[in-house]
């Protein structure tokens, strides 16, 4: 896979057993050329949705309803599972329109039964939070994590950067609420949220662009508020 001038090659030989059977079973191996197919089990299916696709927030939300909270791994009422759809679907927005990257989003997760956890992971490899943050509130010397906590505020929108707030609100709750955990990366910044804990801090590394990475506990007993 080559981008900005660089290749980027897999080592497969060094990943263990499951970890390959995992990234085959899901469909990355496939499509990255190797031979082996996907098939369905514990996986949330590896997704790439190129900006500027037809019909991306229709698939996007189908991919979420469907294959991330349409399992039957989470116990959870339609209603409900349709407005987190919703607004994770926002984080997917605000990358496509305000990442800036050549190459879309890419998606994939992984339900745990020994854990009874269920995991999503969105990427993409733009500008990043933090970045858009700056240029539209004017200023450059914001730290990224204070953007980031600027970012995730409740009703902050801006004309010029990120067209809206990430749209988290409800997601942070039923995370809190289910004992789940939200964790964002971009640049140095980094935000984790769970049911005792929001925390946004900068790092000593570096992740040019956004990751978003979501677990919920699969465990019924935490779900009174979804029945």
């Amino acid at each position: 896979m080559n981008l900005r001038g660089g290749t980027v090659e897999f080592a497969l030989d060094t990943l263990g057993n499951d970890i390959r059977a995992n990234l085959a079973q899901n469909g990355f191996l496939e499509a990255f050329g190797y031979p082996e197919q996907p098939w369905t089990g514990n996986s949330i299916p590896y997704r790439e949705d190129p900006c500027g696709s037809v019909n991306t927030e229709e698939e996007v939300v189908k991919y979420l309803g469907s294959y991330w909270l349409g399992r039957g791994w989470l116990q959870i009422n339609p209603s409900l599972r349709d407005a987190i759809v919703g607004k994770v679907w926002e984080i997917y927005a605000n990358a496509f329109e305000h990442g800036r990257s050549d190459i879309g989003i890419f998606s994939c997760g992984q339900f745990y039964p020994n854990l009874r956890v269920l995991k999503l992971a969105a990427v993409d490899f733009g500008v990043g939070i933090p970045a858009n943050v700056r240029e539209c509130l004017s200023k450059p010397e914001m730290r990224d994590c204070d953007a980031l906590r600027w970012a995730l505020c409740a009703g902050n929108s801006t004309c010029t950067g990120i067209a809206r707030g990430m749209g988290l609100d409800l997601l942070k709750s039923f995370l809190k609420a289910n004992q789940g955990r939200l964790e964002i990366y971009s640049h140095r910044g980094y935000t984790v949220i769970d049911m005792d804990t929001e925390l946004h801090l900068d790092r000593c590394s570096r992740f040019q662009g956004t990751l978003v990475n979501i677990t919920l506990k699969c465990d019924e007993s935490f779900f009174d508020l979804a029945s």
